[in-house]
């Protein structure tokens, strides 16, 4: 069992009522000392943090204010669940689920600035029930941002990379970090105090699966290198900021038939296999009140559905109030399968022919996506 980020809810006063400001444009020697060789520790004062001044040359801290210089990599973050992570229905609805603990909205708005009110405390040590004050810092426009270029990339007065750029028109900062699995934990691993199971655990799915035994991290999947503007006056290999690969590219899915024949007004029984090849953590994982449906179905080639399956549901049941254990999980692991099966049934109503046998996905508010069609004669 992982233990607690403990970071995630202690906060210090200074880091609460910290805002952010223009720097003065630096002298040599002045910017020399601004960037040590050391690496940046991005996450070391916990959730949520001010990341200190507006590096020199920068306006602001908005993705809004990159998008100017590094256009193509924030259309990529604008279509990226990051982008939606203080704003999407999922969010919501675990915010609602979660009571008024603060452990969601820091990770969802990772910045000081991002929080109207900001924890000065825990009544009786119980996350669930913060103590509330005004923020004089807050900011509308980054709280709109959800879990923005900053979060990552700003830290006391500079850009940080995870590769020097002496020629950048800003401070520049190194970590070896942002392409390390670890620094996803932070946001992606959370354990309520007195819990024996985790309430997010995509980390530690990863940490127990064959991928991180094998050195694969969180960035090889979620953040592969693309050919990209990495600037406005450079093009290169770059880490997308997309961040989500498909659910096509995670599982594969085997089909039993007995036979490539279907006869209308009879029963077609299937069995399928569910194998989780390709993710490294759980599918589905993250938000522990998601859930994956899959359907089978009868289309004709045109789409039409002729017949359809009772929905398999994969999730996790969670007890309703903190510490959130868990009640069951059908999960399926790194390396795992998920077997099911059942009967199809097209009436004798419908027209004989060529048909396809779908197995379809669909997580929860999402459509259907389909995994395997299979040819099939209906007689």
């Amino acid at each position: 069992m992982l233990p607690v980020l403990v970071s995630m809810f202690g906060i210090a006063a200074a880091q609460m009522w910290g805002g952010t400001k223009v720097s003065p444009t630096p002298t040599p020697a002045e910017e020399e000392e601004a960037i040590p060789a050391a690496e940046v520790e991005l996450f070391a004062s916990g959730l949520p943090m001010s990341v200190g001044d507006v590096p020199a040359g920068l306006a602001n801290i908005t993705a809004q204010g990159c998008n100017g210089c590094h256009g193509e990599v924030h259309d990529q973050w604008a279509s990226s669940s990051h982008a939606r992570a203080g704003r999407s229905g999922a969010f919501r609805d675990a915010v609602l689920r979660a009571g008024q603990s603060t452990a969601c909205t820091q990770c969802h708005r990772p910045l000081a600035a991002q929080h109207a009110t900001l924890a000065a405390g825990y009544i009786e040590g119980d996350i669930s029930r913060p103590n509330l004050v005004s923020n004089p810092s807050f900011s509308a426009t980054l709280m709109a941002e959800g879990v923005g270029c900053a979060a990552c990339h700003v830290r006391d007065g500079a850009v940080v990379s995870s590769r020097p750029s002496p020629d950048a028109p800003h401070p520049v900062k190194v970590s070896a970090e942002l392409a390390r699995s670890e620094v996803c934990s932070h946001c992606h691993q959370l354990t309520y105090p007195g819990a024996t199971s985790s309430f997010y655990d995509t980390f530690g799915e990863w940490k127990a699966s064959p991928h991180a035994a094998a050195g694969v991290q969180c960035q090889d999947c979620h953040m592969p290198q693309v050919s990209v503007a990495t600037s406005a006056s450079r093009f290169g290999r770059a880490a997308s900021h997309s961040d989500s690969p498909s659910l096509a590219r995670a599982l594969t899915v085997i089909v039993e038939l007995a036979d490539a024949q279907a006869q209308r007004g009879i029963p077609l029984e299937y069995r399928v296999r569910i194998q989780n090849t390709g993710a490294a953590h759980h599918v589905p994982t993250g938000n522990p009140y998601k859930s994956l449906s899959f359907v089978i179905q009868l289309r004709t080639l045109e789409g039409e559905v002729l017949a359809a399956s009772e929905s398999e549901v994969l999730r996790r049941i969670m007890s309703d109030t903190a510490p959130f254990e868990t009640v069951s999980d059908n999960r399926i692991p790194a390396g795992g399968e998920h077997v099911f099966g059942g009967s199809v049934l097209a009436a004798h109503s419908v027209k004989a022919g060529p048909i396809l046998f779908v197995v379809g996905a669909q997580a929860d508010g999402e459509p259907l996506t389909v995994l395997q069609d299979i040819p099939l004669e209906l007689n």
